[in-house]
């Protein structure tokens, strides 16, 4: 398709292709892009202005959606999917008697249209009343059938009333009404462990784990999910399904997470029947982890031929080497591993270590905290950076460095248990506002957006308000 556009760049429906590819390969941004350039060579293509109206509001092209939601209005005024995005527009700038009315153009016309009761719900979530919002869907399920749409409007709601019940209600009709949804099946996984239901959880990240279609991304969010929730892990049986259909990244990735936390056999057992240059870099890892420590670098050394930069590879070898004293050059292989991959955050802690070796504490320091600022939501770093701190005397940065993750984390419990102890430990009198930090987040349901990711603006995304946050 890129060839074509390159040979013909100035056929509009050669760029409405390529965003529909990109939307079937779920890549909202490169839809967008498509769309966007089929837009600019016509104008008045409906299905490029309703793309560029929806894809935009979702990649925050704000003002583009809106010049497209309002060039569909111009063309035809009731167009209910353009009133909705004009109405979504309204609810982000917090307009909401603007909003309601676009919701009411939208019912006078359908009373039983599905886009135009949400957003009237999701006005109502806003304006602070979500019981209001329960009952304009409550038709749903009754004297209509329940949707997808409907049934996750109702969980946002019920998340920002914190009631469990009904969330545990709602995630019971989406199994059945998406069950190919990965980010559903996620977010039921993380209220599961807070919802005190860890085997539940535990089940649902597994599945995760093993559904082939699973991406780096998610893979690497279900392993932060098991990481905070149950990092003593779970038993080999458990891991049955992810052996039998989980894809190759999956297998490696999990068996990475299960031999950094000592669960050897769990490892192993994901390892079974893989490639041995796949899984060499794991088997390096195993055997630092075993005590082998020569075996370990001969074979991280291996991998490191064929791969200089693979950075499993490169701390396996700087651990090895920080062990046998070589702290110069345990130094060059950690920073070249935290450089190429930031989110492995035993480079950083083994860079740290090493000019801590070599007496420059303050170059320590500075990793330690390069190493927390690449992984601010990871409570196992910084609880790490905590009680490096403390064990050198340095306790006010130490509970700032707690403080500091629970405002990068709020639904974080191990944020907030860090952050706990912290005080506790210090004698500090910031224990009391630890203690209700931690029972607020044990009902903040949700997983945390990622650092600077902005609210969704969807019609079906979280709904973000200052109480839930």
């Amino acid at each position: 398709m890129r060839e074509a556009i390159t040979a013909r760049d100035d056929e509009p429906q050669y760029h409405i292709l390529r965003g529909r590819i990109e939307m079937a390969a779920d890549s909202v941004s490169g839809a967008y892009d498509a769309y966007s350039d089929a837009m600019s060579l016509d104008p008045a293509n409906m299905e490029a202005l309703q793309a560029v109206s929806q894809l935009g509001l979702q990649t925050g092209h704000f003002r583009q959606s809106l010049e497209a939601t309002d060039a569909i209005l111009s063309l035809s005024p009731d167009e209910p999917g353009a009133l909705l995005m004009r109405g979504l527009h309204a609810v982000i700038r917090s307009r909401f008697a603007e909003a309601d009315e676009y919701a009411d153009r939208i019912l006078a016309r359908d009373p039983g249209n599905e886009g135009g009761g949400i957003l009237k719900a999701r006005i109502a979530v806003r304006k602070g009343v979500p019981r209001d919002a329960l009952r304009v869907l409550a038709p749903y399920g009754e004297a209509r059938p329940d949707t997808v749409g409907v049934a996750m409007t109702r969980l946002e709601i019920y998340r920002t009333m914190r009631d469990a019940a009904g969330m545990r209600e709602q995630f019971v009709r989406l199994r059945t009404l998406a069950p190919d949804n990965l980010d559903l099946r996620l977010d039921e996984a993380d209220f599961a462990f807070k919802d005190g239901r860890p085997r539940d959880g535990i089940a649902l990240i597994v599945s995760l784990l093993a559904d082939p279609k699973a991406r780096a991304d998610r893979i690497d969010a279900a392993l932060a999910v098991w990481r905070e929730y149950a990092p003593q892990g779970t038993g080999d049986a458990d891991l049955k399904p992810i052996v039998a259909a989980g894809s190759t990244t999956s297998r490696v990735a999990t068996a990475e997470y299960l031999a950094t936390h000592g669960q050897i056999v769990g490892a192993r057992y994901l390892l079974e029947g893989l490639d041995a240059a796949v899984r060499s870099p794991i088997d390096a890892l195993l055997a630092s982890r075993e005590k082998r420590p020569d075996e370990a670098l001969r074979l991280a050394d291996a991998v490191l031929k064929r791969d200089a930069t693979h950075c499993l590879a490169l701390t396996v070898r700087a651990e090895i080497q920080l062990q046998k004293g070589r702290a110069a050059q345990a130094l060059r292989s950690a920073q070249l591993a935290a450089s190429q991959c930031p989110a492995q955050t035993r480079a950083w802690t083994i860079a740290a270590s090493a000019y801590a070796r070599g007496d420059d504490p303050e170059n320590a320091r500075r990793m330690w905290r390069q190493g927390v600022s690449a992984n601010s939501q990871n409570a196992e770093m910084s609880s790490a950076y905590v009680a490096w701190l403390s064990a050198r005397g340095q306790e006010r940065e130490a509970l700032a460095v707690a403080r500091r993750l629970t405002h990068a984390a709020p639904a974080l419990l191990g944020g907030w248990r860090l952050y706990r102890d912290t005080c506790a430990r210090q004698g500090q009198n910031c224990l009391g506002a630890a203690e209700a930090g931690l029972k607020n987040a044990s009902t903040l349901y949700g997983i945390d957006l990622l650092p600077g990711q902005a609210p969704p603006n969807g019609l079906f995304g979280r709904i973000v308000t200052r109480s839930a946050s």
